[in-house]
């Protein structure tokens, strides 16, 4: 980018040492639906409450913050389009609409800005409790309904919650039973049975199971062996579970599987990989019917699978793949008394799967439903063709250096199975007017414009990222977020600026300013094959970071 006025932002307030009213708390933690949030500065108290950095502090709510430094505001949403508003040294609030009164002001504090944790989560739908004991900040999903039916011979169960949750899901025998454990997740609605006779299931049973942590369980009890299908709308947070019988290849419901009580140990041979597609199949096979439990996990996404009562025979297998969505798949022996099986399966993201059960062979179906589902990205690289951009005192030009992290990020997108556009692959002349244009002409749902920055000081370096609109906040602060954990360079924050290209998109549109070519120590590491590695995989992140949390539009 040519020359940037230098003053675009009103100054920070920055308080060296603790505001008023606000004491340090050594040893402070916050767990969000079974997360440690890595906080990236200690959290402090302020009233009876917690007060901690806004950065990543809602993400495993499935919620973003962002601070607008304009006018000291900050405004934390999430899929529901639950919108909380605040600002730094006031005590009045808005949810939604609704004003409200917080009992400690949003500060600046050491150049981060902190908020009261619990009254914001609440406001978000979450569970909070500070254990004073244990220094932590306790916060959780609630489940606020449930409802079932059957519909061609299909159980139907839609679980709806406040944020996300995870599911373990397990089969048990004597009586047959299914039992789905919500982890991290209050439950809220009356516990209750619910009597179905249908689709193999007797009925439905519903509870509180644990409140430290939090577990709702819903138990099946079953009239027949049945497969059941777990899938989460990215969207809504809706968790629907769909159970059906099990039919043997006669077509007639199969004989209970052989448990290994009483026989011995049942043995696993091993576990094999069937990639389809961005899909893929998890197949572990035995030497009879598996008694199995089935879990997933955060940060990292992935299943684990127990199977009870089991011998791994290969003792230890490890597959490790080029897939859309499948990183690795391990499984060993976890536990020698009582022997139990353990297969997991670390994923790219957060995914769909169906168990089902034949014989001596239990499948795991993971059906991919993408992050990025419906968006299409639009990246631009800055400049080209017959502008060149800043050229450093090296001589980089900045538009070969931006096409090149432009077109990593693009193949980093596209293998996590999401859509994108360049508006340029080549060093080719496209108009300013135009790449918004062709953007918008392709249905492009984000927009990120690449540059490499430049002033006439040679001392100014650091990296900083460029918002105009609202919902470019959060993509804005991500990617910035991002830039500065990988990079080790100055971070200049996120900034607005009424750049055409984000003008004149109309959906979540930044631009990013890696660093200063004009810096001879920062051309110098733009010239790095590896130092661009780093930047590219610090855009691809913040960008799939914003889409994990930004639903796509519907489609017309």
């Amino acid at each position: 980018m040519k020359f940037v006025a230098a003053a675009i932002l009103s100054a920070l307030v920055v308080w060296a040492s603790p505001a008023p009213g606000l004491g340090q708390s050594a040893g402070i933690k916050v767990i969000v639906n079974g997360v440690d949030v890595p906080l990236t500065a200690p959290a402090v108290m302020a009233n009876g409450q917690v007060m901690a950095p806004i950065s990543g502090l809602f993400e495993p709510m499935g919620a973003i913050a962002a601070f607008y430094e304009v006018d000291r505001s900050i405004v934390v949403t999430n899929r529901l389009r639950a919108t909380v508003r605040m600002r730094v040294g006031e005590t009045a609030f808005q949810v939604n609409t609704q004003s409200r009164v917080l009992p400690a002001a949003p500060q600046l504090l050491n150049g981060q800005v902190f908020v009261p944790a619990q009254v914001i989560f609440s406001a978000l739908g979450a569970w909070t409790k500070f254990e004073e004991a244990e220094r932590t900040l306790f916060v959780s999903s609630q489940i606020t309904g449930v409802a079932a039916q059957v519909r061609d011979g299909i159980l139907q169960v839609k679980v709806s919650t406040t944020g996300p949750v995870q599911t373990e899901t397990r089969v048990l025998s004597n009586p047959d039973r299914l039992v789905v454990d919500f982890l991290h997740a209050a439950l809220r609605t009356q516990a209750r049975e619910l009597s179905v006779q249908d689709a193999g299931v007797q009925r439905i049973r519903t509870a509180q199971f644990q409140i430290k942590p939090y577990i709702s369980r819903m138990v099946f009890d079953l009239l027949a062996p049945v497969e059941i299908r777990v899938t989460s709308d990215s969207a809504t947070y809706l968790v629907t579970l769909e159970i059906a019988p099990k039919l043997a290849a006669s077509g007639s419901p199969p004989p209970a599987p052989d448990t290994p009580a009483g026989s011995g140990a049942l043995k696993v041979m091993g576990v094999t990989f069937e990639p389809n597609g961005p899909a893929g199949r998890v197949v572990i096979d035995a030497t009879g019917g598996m008694e199995y439990k089935i879990r997933e996990f955060v940060f990292p996404d992935r299943l684990a699978i127990d199977i009870a009562r089991a011998v791994f025979i290969p003792v230890k297998q490890e597959l490790a793949f080029e897939h859309p969505s499948v990183l690795t798949v391990r499984a060993a022996q976890f536990t020698a008394r009582p022997p139990v099986t353990r297969i997991v399966v670390t994923l790219k993201r957060k995914m769909n799967f169906v168990i089902s059960q034949s014989g001596g062979r239990l499948l795991i179906d993971i059906n991919a439903q993408m992050v990025g589902r419906g968006h299409l990205v639009a990246i631009d690289p800055g400049h080209g063709g017959r502008d060149p951009g800043a050229i450093g005192p090296g001589g980089l030009r900045e538009s070969d250096i931006v096409l090149d992290i432009a077109l990593q990020v693009r193949d980093l997108l596209r293998q996590d199975g999401i859509r994108v556009m360049m508006i340029r692959e080549t060093d080719a002349t496209v108009e300013l007017l135009d790449r918004p244009r062709l953007a918008r002409e392709a249905g492009a749902t984000i927009y990120a414009s690449i540059h490499a920055n430049a002033n006439g000081r040679a001392t100014v370096n650091g990296s900083e990222t460029y918002y105009l609109t609202p919902q470019s906040l959060a993509l804005a602060q991500m990617i910035q977020d991002e830039l500065g954990v990988v990079l080790g360079l100055p971070s200049r924050g996120i900034k607005t600026a009424s750049f055409l290209v984000l003008r004149d998109t109309g959906i979540p549109s930044v631009l990013v300013e890696t660093a200063f070519i004009s810096n001879a120590v920062e051309e110098a590491r733009l010239s790095d094959i590896g130092f661009r590695q780093r930047l590219s995989r610090a855009i691809h992140r913040g960008i799939t970071r914003f889409l994990a949390i930004y639903p796509a539009p519907a489609a017309p």
